[in-house]
């Protein structure tokens, strides 16, 4: 209930009576109410002050400290517009010492800009969308002029930095440019005049002689351009882009391309070509380097959409033959993953809305991985992925692929590598009948010692494709950590198979040597060395029962792919190895053709000299002559 007392002050009556308003008022008018004065008693009010100073003294006080903030969010009065550059509007142009500039990014009395008609930063605030965007464009600087599409926000130091040398490398690529443009003079070089003071002078004279000033300048002169100089200057940023973290070094490559993928000649045709194929070698540098960072470090998503956007807007030449797709799989992608750890042996799969997926990677992109993996020693998923990865036809990938073998051996799977190396490719073809009969020595060695050549690879100054030198051919051999060296039988079955089936390799003398070598030697050295056994000659009939089983293997060996070595081959240790010995000999038909040739009388001594000689007469040395 609502009333007023004599003096006029307002009194509400709450009551939880139900009673009509007629009875409530009779009720409560004979009510005493008690007045509770608004007013305190000062002296109460000192008196409890007093008390609170008996357990509290202040001692020090100061104000609150004013953090760096931008204009509009200071505390003094600023008026919001989206547009107005025409001057400061009310008090905009005022500012505290922590105000800084919404645009600059600096301290407001730093910026010259301030209250400049025309540009007025003073009125620059977040809701707008011009300022915003002023904003962006100031704070990524010469990115922003290159088209890159990164937030401010993301503006950090190697963006920074990358920033900092795209914008000084433009300025210096523009001078050479340009002088590039301006072209030389060929000396020694004039042209016949056709003006009547020199129609009767022959092109000797006149080159020795002014002519008049009416005609001098109808001279012709030929020009030449030479595009060496600008594209050693590009060389040099390229190298410089290498020497900074990764992720400024991807920008500064990418940027750099804008800055020089649009140059032209305007003289004849040979130096248009020669541009154009500077220009080809350029970008294939540029952009290996880039895929090889892509590929060896983990960037965010974001940053790496950011970089696809920005390349796939670049103006390409027409002739380049560089992907159309910056992108790579990540490395935990579902496919990808799956063929690293053998779920996929095809390299295929069904994905969502029957999308059918093949992982087909660009080559750069596969050099890139194959160098990554190598230096992880991850020999296993590098085979598996070799083995299902495709690209463009070319013979560089090819030349990567006929190296599984040897990245199994690594891992220690000798029978994967074997049976790899005797399998029917896609064109009816097997590894092993490609071998040349160093590679074949050298997988011999691998099988016998337990030793691996290193793998490396190199990238080419040229051009900046990858080099793959040949590792079988390698000089510096290492142990294969937990392996042991494959049984001597089953590094026979494998020699025996790939003479068979390559023409080459059989062929060669120095083959048969060190496979004689090393069948009838106890052990290989670490360094590929055969260490030669001493056995006794065998009767005669022992040795020809032991040949007819030989000629028996081999003839199976002419009807299938497979070869069945009976028991009684490994018997006992020694007759074990003359038997493999006269197993291994016997399958050089042409043995008597090759020492008889008189185009190999040296190869006869190096026969001769590499075999074991005993107090007797060598053993090997009349098995080699028994069919002769």
């Amino acid at each position: 209930m609502f009333c007023r007392t004599e003096h006029n002050i307002p009194i509400i009556i709450l009551s939880d009576e139900d009673d009509d308003e007629g009875d409530f008022l009779r009720t409560h008018n004979d009510s005493s109410v008690l007045i509770v004065e608004i007013e305190r008693n000062e002296a109460d009010v000192s008196k409890h002050i007093e008390e609170l100073d008996e357990d509290l003294a202040i001692t020090y006080s100061q104000t609150a400290t004013v953090l760096p903030h931008a204009r509009y969010d200071c505390t003094l009065a600023f008026c919001r517009a989206e547009q107005d550059v025409s001057g400061p509007l009310q008090d905009n142009a005022k500012h505290c010492d922590q105000c800084f500039c919404y645009i600059c990014d600096k301290l407001a009395s730093m910026c010259e800009l301030w209250t400049i008609p025309g540009i007025c930063h003073c009125n620059a605030h977040k809701h707008s969308v011009y300022w915003k965007a002023l904003r962006d464009k100031s704070l990524m600087g010469f990115l922003h002029e290159l088209n890159f599409t990164f937030d401010p926000l993301d503006m950090d130091s190697d963006l920074r930095c990358a920033e900092t040398s795209l914008q000084k490398f433009a300025g210096s690529l523009a001078m050479k440019y340009a002088t590039f443009l301006l072209g030389f003079e060929t000396p020694n070089h004039s042209a016949s005049c056709r003006c009547t003071c020199h129609h009767n002078i022959n092109s000797n004279t006149q080159s020795q002689t002014i002519g008049c000033k009416g005609c001098y300048k109808h001279h012709f002169k030929m020009l030449e351009y030479d595009y060496t100089v600008v594209s050693q200057h590009i060389k040099m940023f390229l190298n410089e882009a290498k020497k900074e973290n990764p992720k400024a070094c991807v920008v500064m490559l990418l940027g750099a391309i804008k800055l020089f993928v649009n140059h032209t000649t305007p003289g004849n045709i040979h130096a248009a070509n020669t541009v154009s194929e500077t220009m080809s070698m350029l970008l294939w540098r540029f952009m290996t380097k880039v895929w090889t960072l892509l590929v060896g470090l983990d960037f965010s998503g974001s940053f790496i959409k950011q970089l696809e956007s920005f390349y796939q807007k670049l103006p390409l030449p027409s002739n380049c033959t560089l992907p159309k797709s910056l992108s790579v799989l990540p490395w935990d992608d579902p496919l990808l993953s799956a063929v690293m750890k053998g779920q996929n042996i095809t390299g295929e799969r069904q994905g969502k809305g029957r999308r059918h997926q093949v992982l087909c990677e660009p080559l750069v992109v596969i050099q890139a991985r194959v160098c990554k993996l190598q230096q992880q020693n991850k020999y296993r998923e590098l085979a598996r992925y070799l083995k299902v990865v495709k690209s463009i036809n070319n013979p560089t990938l090819q030349r990567m692929k006929d190296l599984v073998p040897l990245y199994l051996c690594k891992d220690g799977d000798y029978s994967g590598a074997v049976c790899h190396m005797l399998s029917l490719l896609p064109g009816a073809t097997c590894l092993a009948s490609c071998l040349t009969p160093q590679q074949f020595r050298a997988y011999l060695r691998i099988l016998t010692s337990g030793h691996a050549p290193d793998v490396a690879q190199e990238l080419d100054a040229g051009n900046g494709h990858m080099i793959i030198p040949d590792p079988l051919l390698s000089t510096k051999w290492t142990p294969i950590e937990g392996s042991n060296s494959f049984k001597m039988m089953e590094a026979l079955k494998f020699a025996l198979r790939v003479l068979d089936c390559n023409n080459i390799v059989f062929a060669d003398s120095e083959t048969w040597v060190y496979l004689l070598s090393i069948v009838s030697s106890s052990f290989t050295t670490p360094d590929g060395v055969p260490v030669g056994a001493f056995y006794a000659e065998p009767d005669v009939t022992y040795q020809t029962v032991t040949r007819d089983a030989a000629s028996a293997i081999l003839e199976e060996l002419t009807t299938t792919s497979r070869i069945h070595i009976p028991k009684t081959f490994e018997s006992v240790k020694m007759l074990f190895d003359i038997n493999i010995l006269f197993l291994c000999t016997f399958a050089h038909s042409f043995i008597r053709s090759v020492v008889n040739a008189e185009r190999t009388s040296g190869l006869k001594t190096l026969l001769i000299c590499s075999l074991t000689v005993t107090d007797h007469i060598p053993f090997r040395l009349k098995l080699i002559f028994f069919n002769n």
